[in-house]
């Protein structure tokens, strides 16, 4: 037994000292090395026959393009990808943290020690850092802003040359807007190229995305910044316009589907693609203009400029009423003149009454809210004070001469409509303005649970909310069930609105800067703001639209709802 053990030893330093032996030769017969000479390829595998990739795992077929690759440890065959590991040897193949780095298979850069002789390519996510701290970082020394030239974007300048090389684009002629839109088709005008856009051009890739720009994937610039983005990541949301019911001729820019935008698509109009944190800063820009609008109405502010602003307002209600009411007037004269004919053809004739009546009392009940901001203004001066009443007066005198000429219309249908078909026209305005109704108050039950959820607000108005949405709710089902009307139906189409007023048309906005600063605080003032707003404005249509009989239940609890709102402070919401 010890003899076997003997022989077994013997046979192990006769083997270890071979190999010190073949060690020895073949590092006297190497050339001399230093840390720059090449590795030994001695113990390469021979890559005659070998089509495929060697990793199991990945098995790519070698061709032109793809070329092979050998491990510079093990030394067998890979593809590219195979071998991007890096671990230092010497130049015999072993792992040595004073060697040089070389490509490795993943098999040999997991073997052994972890910090011995490994060394991880970091190249690709050190520029990919660096890019986008370039971008995004922004360094305060002494009070000034540095970083980046995107960070030192100044967003009012690019607005005001985009509006400027509108306004000169478009002209008077309508020659000049003609060429103005072919040379739009050619190529980008040089008002709508920022003060960046020589650098930003350059990009040979976009940069939100980081996806290199080809045949299929086109590089567009943003309007605003320059910046070269791709379809994807860039936006036609933004709208130069120059309003058709003003008579000032100024372009505006504003972001559809925000508050502020035109409700229209106007005549002149030009839609411009922008990236999206240009498109962020826009639509934040937009909802801070009109945030501050309704603090400078609430508390004075510049008074006159704000009742130059609530006048034009008005005016455009104005014509469009007067309109109306002409329209409204030559509906009633022919059914007047027809009145036998009316039971044949009712139905058409109905609609048509009820459509010109539901308008009417919309733009009524506009004017109305129009004139309660017109009385929160607060005059700075007896001048002031008497432009004022008298601009009030004037406006309360067109609304009531209107408000009779409606009434007097409606009297002359009454009197040459058999009384079945006019019941028929008021229920038919009074279900579209109780559907009308719950859709405005449903949107806003569920917006406000959302911001009280976001925010970590206390949720006593969505409660509020919810109770008035369930009388609502009980008066406008048996509506639809006395006209006839699916209950399944609308219930079905009352959801559809709601999923597309909630992605497109907000009732409650807020703005991000604001947010920054104030935090839950701005949040719970745009929620006791806003809700107090829509709940009054739905109230005035609803009691314009709909006959006085009717929805007492849901009328009164509005009134009641309203009350209990306008109580409400920034601490009955924010959790302490």
């Amino acid at each position: 037994m010890m003899a076997q053990q003997y022989n077994s030893q013997q046979q192990g330093q006769l083997l270890w000292t071979r190999q010190v032996e073949i060690a020895s030769t073949a590092e006297q017969n190497a050339p001399e090395f230093d840390i720059n000479t090449e590795i030994t390829r001695q113990h390469w595998k021979i890559q005659d026959g070998i089509t495929n990739c060697r990793n199991k795992q990945c098995m790519k077929k070698f061709s032109l393009i793809e070329r092979i690759h050998h491990c510079r440890r093990c030394g067998d065959i890979f593809c590219k990808e195979c071998v991007s590991y890096l671990r230092r040897l010497n130049r015999l193949a072993h792992p040595d943290p004073e060697g040089k780095a070389y490509k490795v298979c993943k098999k040999c850069f997991d073997e052994g020690k972890d910090s011995e002789g490994q060394k991880r390519r970091l190249t690709e996510y050190f520029f990919a850092l660096r890019r986008r701290g370039q971008e995004n970082a922004i360094v305060s020394e002494n009070g000034k802003v540095r970083g980046t030239w995107r960070n030192r974007l100044d967003v009012e300048k690019e607005v005001r040359r985009l509006l400027n090389g509108f306004k000169e684009s478009i002209g008077s002629s309508e020659m000049k807007r003609t060429i103005h839109e072919m040379t739009n088709i050619v190529s980008t005008p040089a008002w709508q190229k920022s003060a960046f856009w020589l650098q930003e051009n350059m990009a040979n890739q976009c940069q939100k995305c980081q996806q290199k720009f080809n045949l299929v994937r086109n590089k567009h610039n943003c309007k605003l910044c320059g910046r070269a983005v791709c379809k994807s990541c860039s936006f036609k949301d933004v709208i130069l316009y120059l309003p058709d019911d003003e008579d000032t001729k100024e372009p505006r820019l504003a972001v559809i589907k925000v508050i502020g935008s035109p409700s229209v698509e106007p005549e002149l109009a030009l839609y411009i693609r922008v990236c999206e944190s240009c498109l962020e800063r826009l639509r934040n820009r937009q909802l801070e203009m009109l945030e501050k609008e309704e603090k400078m109405l609430a508390k004075g502010g510049d008074s006159l400029e704000m009742l130059l602003k609530v006048h034009s307002t008005m005016y455009r209600n104005e014509v469009k009423m007067e309109d109306q009411l002409n329209e409204y007037q030559v509906i009633v004269e022919s059914l007047e003149d027809n009145s036998r004919k009316l039971n044949s053809s009712g139905k058409s004739n109905i609609q048509t009454v009820a459509k010109a009546q539901e308008d009417l009392a919309d733009y009524l009940a506009q004017y109305v809210l129009n004139i309660q901001r017109m009385k929160k203004l607060h005059p700075e001066s007896n001048t002031q004070a008497i432009l004022f009443r008298n601009c009030l007066k004037g406006k309360c005198d067109f609304y009531f001469d209107n408000q009779f000429r409606f009434k007097s219309l409606q009297k002359t249908l009454g009197d040459s409509t058999p009384p079945k078909i006019l019941e028929c026209i008021q229920r038919t305005v009074d279900k579209h303005a109780i559907v009308s109704t719950q859709l405005y108050i449903r949107q806003l039950t569920y917006e406000t649970l959302h911001l009280c959820d976001k925010y970590k607000l206390r949720d006593n108005i969505p409660q509020k909310l919810t109770l008035t949405d369930e009388f609502v709710e009980k008066e406008t089902l048996d509506c639809i069930e006395q006209d006839g009307d699916d209950i399944e139906d609308h219930t079905e189409q009352l959801q559809e609105l709601l999923q597309s007023q909630l992605k497109d048309h907000r009732l409650i906005k807020l703005s991000k800067r604001t947010l920054k600063c104030s935090g839950s605080h701005h949040a719970a003032d745009m929620l006791i703001t806003r809700s107090t707003d829509i709940l009054h404005q739905v109230k005035v249509q609803l009691m314009m639209k709909s006959a006085n009989r009717s929805f007492p239940q849901t009328k009164q609890t509005l009134d009641q709802t309203l009350e209990e709102l306008k109580t409400f402070t920034l601490q009955d919401i924010v959790k302490l």
